[in-house]
């Protein structure tokens, strides 16, 4: 069978018939776990058969590739401006915190798949999806909008300035993610989770956390 992995080309139809597919797995995902979503239940979510998705994406990895892709970029025009308005490090990571928030509350359903592909998926050879993300952005680091979404250049940022005090970028990097995890993973189990009041307490924690010395 012919696939149609990559967009480029495709007529109107072709591509509107792509993204309902790639919604219709995204809210599936968000629903019944990654592990339930097979092709065919994305097929019928989508109303198709199973074929058309299987043109269009020829392996569940290569779907996954791309809801992956789908919910960064999703987060872009939420995120992305806000970090830009602000012009100091410290202003820069309030902004990625709230707006990360607000992109987690109005965008539920992105947020709960990526959780679910984040913890449950396996590539063909057995690697997690943070594996394969770190063997990508090993060769092509994210460029423009995309490398924005790293809070490491911001903790770097903070640094260089003296706003920041030192310490492992990394290990900040790493316990501002889990602890914005955090928000997903209670909202999978709360619909009804303060998001956005979760994230102004995570605000003023990783403010004293950072703080340089006066």
């Amino acid at each position: 069978m012919r696939t149609n992995d990559e967009p480029g080309g495709q007529t109107f139809t072709e591509r509107a018939r792509r993204t309902q597919i790639v919604g219709c797995a995204i809210e599936l995902v968000a629903e019944a776990g990654y592990p339930a979503a097979s092709i065919g239940k994305i097929a019928e979510r989508a109303g198709v058969a199973k074929s058309v998705v299987l043109y269009y994406f020829s392996t569940k990895e290569k779907l996954v590739h791309t809801l992956v892709m789908e919910i960064f970029l999703a987060s872009v025009p939420v995120m992305v401006p806000a970090i830009a308005a602000e012009e100091t490090a410290s202003g820069k990571l309030r902004a990625y915190i709230r707006s990360n928030g607000e992109f987690i509350h109005t965008h539920r359903d992105h947020a709960l798949a990526m959780l679910e592909i984040w913890t449950s998926y396996r590539s063909a050879t057995g690697q997690r999806l943070d594996e394969e993300m770190a063997e990508s952005t090993a060769r092509q680091p994210p460029q423009g909008d995309l490398a924005a979404l790293d809070p490491t250049t911001i903790f770097e940022l903070g640094q260089r300035t003296g706003e920041f005090r030192a310490f492992p970028v990394h290990h900040m990097t790493t316990a501002l993610r889990q602890a914005i995890d955090g928000a997903v993973l209670q909202s999978s189990r709360d619909a009804g989770f303060d998001v956005p009041g979760y994230c102004e307490e995570l605000v003023t924690i990783f403010d004293l956390a950072t703080k340089g010395e006066p």
